[in-house]
């Protein structure tokens, strides 16, 4: 199947769009915000540890400071987040999106961090006080499922050794852990495919890493990737249902971090389907991925990304991809990186006039006192955004 796929593409103009951004917010320890589309929310914590939600204008994507609420006095701080590698997370549940976060009940450190969760009303106005959902015992850096108005809303999340586990949110007794996930050096995401109970993540196979999929209900593991490439070593895979493909199960994964490769399961004639690799888009040499995140928008599917252009360093510019394999333009930038600063953390939001925007943090490192260079925090810019030519 590989003579199917388009040959690497590289990053194009695209037609009538030009680079932009602006700043969103300017509060410098406004980081690492997740941003819930059917509330018209974003979350953080500050640089004191307070867990907030901030309100985003749906028909601009402006963020109405006056409405910042705070949800908990001591959350998570930036220095715990080197513990838990994540702040706070929304889960999609029957009541609207709530909030998911690490909380430590001692001095911060894996042994004492335990599953918090905010739950606000279905209209949002008003926002409960913070409960730990147990176990009573080291758990960290929650992740949440993404299916609106889900009964059974999931989440995944860490022990104190980095061991994998998923449960059902109100229900601490059906922890399980991942199957076929190793325990890794740091917490990191496992995603929940859109669309379909099951976990997506990548796991070494005879020293490269491939994808694998967890369907929750059957407790069956699936190896969806076997060829070439190192699979998600530093980010990880997506899995969702694409429109422009009848809303069929797609992946995203990037490989040896210089490509974004996309799988989804295709007849082969006989009755029988399997895992096929439909579309690759390669960035330029020595160029890195950084925070790919897929997201749908007028029945396509895109990518955006972070585009480190030398290795891990700086500058780094934020991009959009197409994943149908005959878009016109299948990669652009969208932010401006003339100024040779970071910008990471990427997230869409779809404003009701504008389309997507991108929102994403941004850093200066000629700021950096403190060697850890470039996202310090004496470093940082504030919130900004940048639209996106959709």
């Amino acid at each position: 199947m590989a003579s199917l796929v388009p040959g690497a593409v590289h990053a194009q103009l695209k037609p009538g769009f030009a680079p932009n951004e602006t700043l969103a917010a300017p509060r410098k320890d406004l980081l690492d915000s997740e941003f819930s589309q059917s509330r018209n929310l974003f979350t953080w914590c500050d640089k004191d540890g307070r867990l907030w939600v901030g309100t985003v204008d749906p028909a601009n994507g402006n963020i109405l400071k006056p409405t910042y609420k705070m949800l908990d006095a001591d959350a998570i701080t930036p220095q715990d987040m080197k513990i838990t590698t994540n702040g706070p997370e929304w889960v999609s549940t029957a009541t609207g999106d709530q909030v998911i976060y690490t909380k430590f009940v001692g001095d911060p450190k894996a042994s004492t961090a335990r599953l918090a969760l905010v739950e606000g009303s279905a209209d949002g106005s008003t926002w409960g006080a913070p409960t730990l959902l147990g176990p009573d015992a080291g758990r960290n850096a929650p992740y949440g499922s993404d299916d609106a108005d889900d009964p059974n809303p999931r989440i995944s999340y860490v022990d104190a050794k980095n061991n994998h586990y998923w449960r059902y949110l109100h229900d601490a007794a059906s922890e399980v852990k991942v199957q076929g996930m190793k325990k890794t050096p740091k917490p990191i995401s496992v995603r929940f495919s859109k669309g379909y109970n099951g976990l997506v993540y990548s796991q070494a196979v005879d020293s490269v890493n491939q994808v694998f999929f967890l369907q929750l209900d059957t407790n069956k593991l699936v190896q969806i990737t076997k060829d070439d490439g190192a699979k998600d070593a530093r980010t990880v895979p997506w899995m969702w249902r694409a429109p422009e493909f009848n809303d069929k199960l797609t992946v995203l994964t990037t490989v040896n971090e210089n490509e974004l490769r996309f799988y989804r399961k295709q007849d082969g004639g006989d009755g029988s389907s399997a895992w096929t690799q439909i579309n690759s888009i390669k960035l330029a040499e020595g160029d890195t991925v950084a925070s790919p995140e897929p997201f749908t928008y007028n029945g396509k599917s895109y990518v955006v990304l972070a585009v480190k252009r030398s290795g891990y360093d700086y500058p780094t510019a934020v991009y959009i991809a197409a994943v149908a394999p005959d878009a016109p333009t299948p990669l652009w930038k969208v932010s401006d990186d003339a100024d040779n600063h970071e910008r990471i953390d990427p997230e869409v939001y779809i404003t009701t006039a504008n389309g997507p925007v991108i929102f994403y943090n941004k850093f200066d490192p000629s700021l950096d006192t403190t060697g850890e260079h470039p996202n310090c925090a004496a470093c940082s810019e504030g919130l900004y955004r940048a639209s996106t030519g959709l």
